[in-house]
């Protein structure tokens, strides 16, 4: 073989879905999703948004549940990048609209090399649940993320226990009236992450990661589905190979390119 061989390592830039049928068990059900900030809030490294991500993955996992459960409704506190939306008509919506569960997505930021996945639940002072059922879904879901992700986690923790302050602490978790979680996958502000979190299928990946915590907290029998994930990288140097295509089961898949994306936001 050249050099240049295919070799898959640690995180997703080639994802590959083979098959899948749709699970059944969650008529009657519905979810409010909630991808966090607006606009182009809290910009990451190489100017790429936490709230541009979140939008994605939120957009998929609405497609995703649509596509392969039978789930009653979907809703979403937002689906555009254009207007702010304040954390009050957040929570207002998902009451307004009774919504039976809640969940909120996000990505985390700290120093540079910082790069881990959480789970964060409402938590009385007391230490117990603000909404019974959450902390239930939060442990499945920090699991089935950290290992889509492929990274450490801090953990499915109570924000009273996490923020060692008022209980309980995120705004959206505790003054909607449903059960629900708050999940971090990964840091905005390490530079690897945020060019994966680019990464259209990336994005996929962290909402598949939510369609099977969902199916496993309602005891729902997996529908088949293949996913191949990894980076493509240089054999000897180990360095991402940008355009390197990929065929799979009769799939195609291409990298990443300068010229296909990463020109939008760098022009290194």
């Amino acid at each position: 073989m050249v050099k240049q061989v295919q070799k898959i390592i640690v995180m997703l830039l080639a994802l590959v879905s083979l098959l899948s049928a749709q699970a059944v068990g969650l008529a009657g059900w519905d979810i409010c999703l909630d991808p966090g900030h607006s606009i182009k809030q809290n910009m990451g490294v190489f100017n790429y948004s936490e709230a541009d991500k979140n939008l994605g993955v939120s957009r998929n996992l609405r497609d995703i549940l649509r596509t392969h459960s039978d789930i009653d409704t979907i809703y979403v506190t937002r689906d555009d990048d254009i207007y702010d939306y304040s954390l009050s008509s957040r929570t207002n919506y998902a009451n307004s609209v009774d919504a039976t569960w809640f969940h909120s997505i996000h990505s985390n930021a700290g120093g540079a090399s910082a790069n881990s996945t959480l789970l964060l639940w409402a938590q009385n002072s007391d230490g117990s649940e603000h909404k019974p059922g959450s902390k239930a879904m939060a442990d499945i879901m920090v699991d089935w993320l950290t290992a889509g992700m492929r990274l450490p986690t801090s953990g499915s923790i109570g924000d009273c226990d996490f923020y060692q302050s008022i209980c309980p602490r995120n705004w959206v978790t505790k003054y909607t009236t449903m059960p629900g979680e708050l999940s971090e996958a990964g840091f905005h502000t390490n530079e690897r992450q945020n060019q994966l979190n680019m990464n259209a299928q990336w994005k996929r990946m962290e909402a598949w990661t939510f369609y099977w915590s969902i199916l496993d907290y309602h005891d729902i029998e997996w529908p088949a589905i293949g996913i191949s994930a990894g980076i493509i990288s240089d054999y000897e140097s180990y360095q991402p190979i940008n355009g390197a295509t990929v065929h799979l089961n009769g799939k195609t898949y291409t990298t990443d390119t300068y010229e296909s994306l990463f020109n939008q936001y760098s022009s290194d």
